[in-house]
Parts: C-alpha cells; structure tokens; sequence
C-alpha cells in the first residue's frame, strides 16, 4: 500500500509505465485501494465460513505472485491489474489478524494487542521509506521489487509454521456454528457501532493514505524547495515510526482509561491539533517536521482503538463479516482520498507547468481534506457506544 512513499520509485514507475501527470499516477496508484474496497466484504465473509490460516496463506501466495509480476512488467495495464490483485490480498492481511485476536485474547487486553498488530503492520510502510530509498539507489528499480517478492516468499513460509486459528481448547467451538450470508451481513449491517468505528479508523487513516503513502513527499518537496529526497522521506517515515510507538501507547491508554470512547474523542482532537500545525508550520526547519510528523503518526494511531470496538460489538460467528464492512468504509475513504487529493491539486490550478509557489498553493488548498476529515472522526467518536468489558477477566 505504501510502495510509492518515496519520489524515486513513484519516478520509477511513472518512467517504466509512460505516466505524465499526477492525475495519471493517482489512478494507478490508487487500483490498490479500488481492489482492497471490493473484495474487503467478500473476504471478510469468507475469513468466517473457513478456516483464517487457509485464507492468509492463499491471499500471501497472491500477493507473492503479483509482485515478482508488477517488477516484470512494462505493460501500464497488466500493471494496473497486478496491483488490483494486491489490494484484494491486502483484505486478508488487513483483517485477518483482527479476526484472530478476539479468539487470543480478553477485552481488558484486546486494544493493546491491536495496536501491536497495527505496529507490526505499519513497520512495512517504515521500510517503504528511507530502507527502500537505499535499496532503490544501490540496486535500482525491478531488483528493490524482486527483493521485495523473496521477502514476501518468506513471509508465507512463517505463517505457514506458526499462524494457528484459534488455541486447541477452542477450535471446535469456533469453526460449529455458522450463518448463511445473507444471516451474517444483515447481522453486521445492523450494528452502527460497525460503521461509525470504520469511519473513524479510515478519517484518522487518511493521514497515512495521503501524506506516508503517496503525497507526502511531494508536499514537503514545495514547503521547503531545500529538502533533499533524503531529507523529506525521512520526514514522512516519522509518520510509519510515530504509527509504530503510537498504536500499542493509545491501546494501553484505552486499557487504562477502561474507555474505548474517551481515548477515540481524545485522539482525534490532539490529530486535528497537529495537523494544523503541519498545514500552518511555525517553522520550514527540518527539525519542526520531524516533530509534527512523528507527533502525527503517534496521535492518529488512536483509530487502533476502532478495531476492539469492532470486536467487542459483534459474536464471533460474525465477526469476520464485521470486520470486512468495516474495513470497506475505512479503506473505501482511502480509496477516493487518494486520487481526490490528486485531482484537487489540478482543480487549485496545480500542474507541472506552473512555478514553485503556484504549486505549493494548489497543494495547500488540497490539504484541506486532513482537518475536514478529523473534525468527521470527532463527530464519530462521539456518537460511537463504549464497549469496554470491565467485568471480563
């Protein structure tokens, strides 16, 4: 998902492919989101009728297979479809160590094993950084993304020998009982607690989606014109980083607090806060932006919060369904944030045509999704029911 965090490998690609323009590059890019948000449901159904290793293993296998196609590639359509088949592998690795948690692990630990899993998960969007940005200088483009597949092969060997579905005691009474599809999805749909915690996790999201993943860099690049690439990926690695340390911090919190709701209100204020400071930086020191960049990353990892909503909102049985409606909200707003950021920057008059300063305009009128975005999260924080089990042990 993070793959094009650096201008160099989005450089790469754009050359590889024949992409011109931005736009061009958003729509690309963004055929990751659009197969993750179709098959996210599906999925999730799935992850409940079979068993979850059987599903990771297939969607790792896919995702294996897909990345030693996309280093191969030339083609911008057979590309496009390489990373379509991604972002539908991505469903399983998005949400299957949720669906496994619940079965692990008590309400009283639940968020802060959460926000291990998101520290686990985002360490992979770290790497896609300043570690890629060394491969792809030393290596150059299509060897950075065979690494990455043999990287990949060992990773479907580890969960082959170690992902278990649930311990021994409880494996029968997990794979028993079941609901038809229709039962399941009617069962989850109904739950607001399902969507209001998938917005809030994908608005506190979009941060990651926007500014580590694609348009980070780029935005750096005209705040301060005297960054180096060195110097602006590693700024936007402070957001994977502060991820890292922020998502088992705000789990303990919640834990702490025994409040889901608190935590979730406290987290999306505090995001708001800094990412004013980022539209309206104080300073254009590199210093400051390592700051507010960690500072963003640690405080927005408070969305971890929204999955042990999820899984203290919902039966087992259904839980997998849940996940996936969830999931279809959050990355559904990761899916038109990404090109919409694009396609706004061109409507604020950005283009390649323009000065420095007329582009850095078109790209602070843009950024404006950030705070709108928060200030929704707020709203839905607020509305979202506690769910902390204070009398489970």
């Amino acid at each position: 998902m993070t793959l094009f965090s650096t201008e160099t490998m989005k450089g790469y690609f754009m050359d590889k492919l024949g992409l011109t323009t931005i736009a061009e590059f958003g729509s690309y890019a963004g055929m990751f989101l659009y197969g993750t948000v179709l098959l996210l449901l599906p999925i999730g159904v799935l992850l409940d009728k079979v068993s979850v290793k059987k599903v990771i293993l297939g969607m790792a296998l896919l995702a294996v297979v897909c990345v030693f196609g996309t280093a191969y590639s030339t083609n911008v359509t057979l590309s496009m479809g390489f990373r379509f088949l991604l972002g539908i592998a991505h469903c399983a690795a998005f949400m299957a160590p949720f669906r496994l948690a619940p079965r692990w692990f008590p309400s009283s630990q639940l968020a802060l094993v959460s926000g291990l899993l998101v520290t686990f998960a985002v360490f992979g969007g770290w790497v896609s950084g300043a570690p890629l940005l060394l491969l792809l200088e030393y290596y150059g483009g299509e060897t950075t993304m065979l690494i990455n597949g043999f990287v990949g092969v060992f990773i479907l060997i580890l969960i082959g020998v170690f992902v278990k579905d649930a311990p021994e005691k409880e494996t029968n009474e997990t794979t028993e009982e079941g609901l038809t599809l229709f039962e399941g999805l009617k069962l989850a749909a109904s739950n607001s607690q399902n969507w209001l915690a998938g917005l809030f996790i994908g608005l506190l999201n979009l941060s990651v989606l926007l500014l580590g993943a694609v348009w980070g860099t780029t935005y750096l690049k005209f705040v301060n014109p005297a960054f180096d690439e060195v110097t602006y990926t590693g700024i936007i690695g402070m957001i994977f980083i502060g991820t890292m340390v922020g998502s088992p911090l705000c789990g303990w919190v919640s834990d702490q607090l025994q409040s889901r709701k608190k935590a979730m209100i406290g987290g999306a204020v505090l995001s708001l806060a800094v990412m004013l400071l980022i539209m309206f930086p104080v300073s254009t020191s590199a210093t400051y932006f390592y700051i507010v960049f960690l500072l963003l990353g640690i405080i927005t990892a408070s969305q971890t919060i929204g999955y042990p909503v999820i899984g203290e909102s919902n039966e087992d049985k259904v839980l997998g369904t849940a996940n996936g409606l969830s999931a279809v909200v959050l990355m559904g707003i990761g899916a038109v944030g990404q090109p919409l950021f694009g396609w706004l920057v061109g409507y604020f008059g950005g283009n390649d045509s323009l000065s420095s300063e007329q582009l850095q305009t078109a790209f602070q009128s843009a950024i404006w999704v950030m705070p709108i975005a928060f200030i929704a999260a707020i709203v839905c924080a607020i509305l979202i029911k506690e769910t902390f089990q204070k009398s489970e042990d």
